[in-house]
């Protein structure tokens, strides 16, 4: 590892201090703190007291409230076990980061700026690369640092989503990209994947297309295959808005046959957050889902069609800072992959497309007469979905081993963030 990268070892984009350094109030006793909320009442922590409330999501039953500070928002038990721990980093307004669903408190404070000065692939598996951090980012990789400055193209894949964070910038001036691509070889991006992910219902018969995969938006659902036997094609779940943390995207499902087409990966998940502001002035953000593989034919002695893939949805984006710019319309990308095309008896369909612009990916078509066209891929609205696979054309003259059902598009994913700040070259669209 280069020894700039060791000096921070996490990947995350995250601001300043909890609530941007707000203000500490002080207590004495419970009544200061019947205004924070419901069971309002004053802790000690340290050598003095903030006010907390009542919240049955912490293990303690109390969360800190607004003005309590580097601890603000904190449940009352992770913030004293890190403060009275002899040997352990205060947790305080300086090492605790976001002001959203990504909130993290690191065991030392960033020391030192970080430039990316040349091509970089991180693999978030790798726990020697990510800071350590006192809680918030147990499923996250974080790399931290004074300023954060991306002057050449940042990929991050592995099972964990990526996070950055500065105490005082972050300027992305190249490309970070975490988008899952049908590449070879393929790319599946930081936190894609997740097992959270539903599945939907399966396809079935011999030549059905997959459903594309659903995270915020829902995927297409698979084209079936052609004449008896053809199966009917995968049906995909709902999207939905209830998000309570940073992840990926949500796989394909893969077609059915010998020649079956496998479902692309959802795109992965990066988050930024900064002190004081966040500039974009170079490509862009990539988090977006891969296209579905194409249905593959037999060879002429033994005609076989198959199924394609459904794409894989967009992945997630998030900004938290007090300024966020995208001072040149950067892209900023986390739609669907398409999905692809079923096979014929003996001719290959075509992949679905990765998306590459804030258009919809397109669905394999034309390279198979009788298999069923992918769905395209999601685009533009927050909640967007895939378009469903075509089904499969009878070959009558096949011998009832007609063509193969197209895979479904993939759904939306998630760009969280100020729209007037993002600029229009974003899909999908942000949301607070």
């Amino acid at each position: 590892m280069s020894k700039w990268l060791a000096a921070t070892a996490a990947v995350v984009v995250l601001g300043t201090g909890c609530h941007y350094g707000a203000s500490a109030f002080p207590c004495m006793q419970d009544e200061q703190c019947v205004g924070v909320g419901p069971g309002g009442r004053c802790e000690q922590v340290g050598n003095g007291g903030l006010c907390s409330f009542e919240d049955q999501g912490c293990p303690s039953g109390h969360r800190f409230g607004d003005l309590a500070g580097g601890q603000s928002g904190q449940c009352v038990g992770e913030v004293d076990a890190a403060v009275d721990t002899p040997g352990t980093p205060p947790v305080d307004g300086q090492a605790c980061f976001g002001t959203g669903i990504v909130r993290v408190c690191l065991a030392t404070t960033p020391a030192q700026p970080l430039t990316i000065p040349d091509a970089l692939t991180i693999d978030t598996s790798d726990s020697t690369m990510c800071a350590a951090t006192v809680s918030g980012a147990a499923n996250y990789c974080v790399i931290a640092a004074t300023s954060i400055t991306v002057n050449a193209t940042l990929r991050a894949k592995g099972t964990k989503p990526l996070v950055l964070i500065a105490s005082d910038t972050i300027t992305v001036n190249q490309l970070i990209d975490v988008a899952s691509h049908r590449t070879i070889p393929e790319f599946v991006g930081a936190g894609a994947d997740p097992a959270t992910c539903m599945a939907g219902t399966l396809p079935n018969g011999a030549r059905s297309g997959g459903a594309g995969g659903s995270f915020v938006g829902k995927g297409g659902d698979g084209g079936g295959g052609a004449a008896g036997g053809g199966g009917t094609g995968g049906r995909s779940v709902n999207g939905t808005n209830n998000i309570t943390e940073l992840r990926g995207g949500c796989p394909g499902q893969a077609g059915t046959g010998n020649g079956k087409g496998a479902g692309g990966h959802g795109g992965g998940a990066v988050y930024l957050i900064a002190g004081n502001r966040i500039d974009i002035t170079g490509p862009g953000i990539n988090a977006a889902g891969e296209g579905g593989d194409s249905g593959k034919g037999g060879p002429i002695a033994t005609p076989n069609a198959s199924g394609a893939g459904g794409g894989g949805t967009g992945g997630m984006i998030g900004f938290d800072a007090p300024t966020i710019a995208n001072n040149n319309n950067s892209l900023l990308l986390a739609n669907g992959g398409a999905g692809g095309e079923g096979s014929g008896v003996t001719t290959d369909g075509d992949p679905g497309d990765d998306p590459s612009t804030t258009a919809a990916a397109i669905g394999g078509t034309a390279s198979s007469q009788i298999g069923g066209d992918g769905g395209n891929g999601s685009s533009g609205p927050a909640t967007g979905a895939g378009a469903n696979g075509k089904n499969g054309a009878d070959g009558s003259s096949n011998a009832g081993n007609d063509g193969g059902g197209g895979g479904g598009g993939g759904g939306a994913g998630l760009i969280k963030g100020p729209a007037a700040s993002l600029g229009n070259n974003v899909s999908p669209a942000p949301t607070p």
